[in-house]
């Protein structure tokens, strides 16, 4: 090789195949982190969209999102504030089933915003939040064949969390909401917070705010 640089041609391989600069690269030059959210609750449609992008069934138990050995350790739980058709409270998203569980009663945003290391003062405004979390243990014990031993099962659930952000930044980017995944949080506090917010066995992995960015 002589060192030559090689062009790809257009940025994103946006071509005849695309028809032009839309659909998937659009979403992707127009997704950014939201931390500013205007005063204007999302309805239970959108949150919905959300959710469903984070764990959605596609049918034959398949979800949205690549996960190792189609395990599935991921859970979403959505905590609503501003939300309209939805009281303020906790709830389990049911993927099969694409519903929503009660789990808590009442506005959670702050009690759950007062677990991050740098961000209650805003995230507490984001007309919805939505926690992911993992059964890393149970991903650990199925991957125990594989090396480093104890760590191979924990890394891909931390990939697959990884795989359900970004999806739900592209559903907010094409709905015109704003997100951001914040994952700076003490987690005995969060999983302290009462009632409990987690599956059982499962631990905290991030925070996904969402809501109508600010003007």
């Amino acid at each position: 090789m002589d060192g030559a640089r090689v062009s790809l041609g257009p940025v994103g391989g946006v071509g005849r195949e695309t028809g032009g600069e839309g659909g998937l690269f659009s979403l992707l030059r127009r997704r950014r982190s939201t931390r500013c959210f205007a005063g204007r609750a999302v309805d239970r449609e959108q949150v919905g969209g959300l959710l469903w992008a984070a764990q959605g069934e596609t049918g034959e138990g398949r979800r949205v999102g690549p996960s190792a050995h189609g395990l599935y350790p991921l859970g979403v739980t959505l905590i609503a504030g501003a939300v309209e058709g939805l009281d303020p409270g906790a709830y389990r998203y049911e993927a099969g089933a694409h519903e929503l569980r009660p789990v808590a009663e009442g506005d959670l945003r702050e009690r759950v915003a007062g677990t991050t290391l740098v961000d209650r003062e805003w995230l507490r405004e984001a007309p919805a939040l939505l926690l992911l979390s993992g059964d890393l243990a149970a991903a650990t014990r199925h991957f125990a064949d594989q090396p480093p031993r104890g760590l191979r099962g924990q890394r891909y659930v931390w990939l697959e969390a990884g795989h359900a952000s970004q999806n739900v930044y592209l559903r907010a980017a094409e709905a015109g909401l704003g997100a951001v995944l914040v994952a700076g949080f003490d987690d005995e506090l969060l999983r302290g917070v009462r009632p409990s917010l987690l599956p059982y066995g499962h631990e905290p992995l991030g925070l996904l705010a969402v809501g109508f960015p600010a003007e």
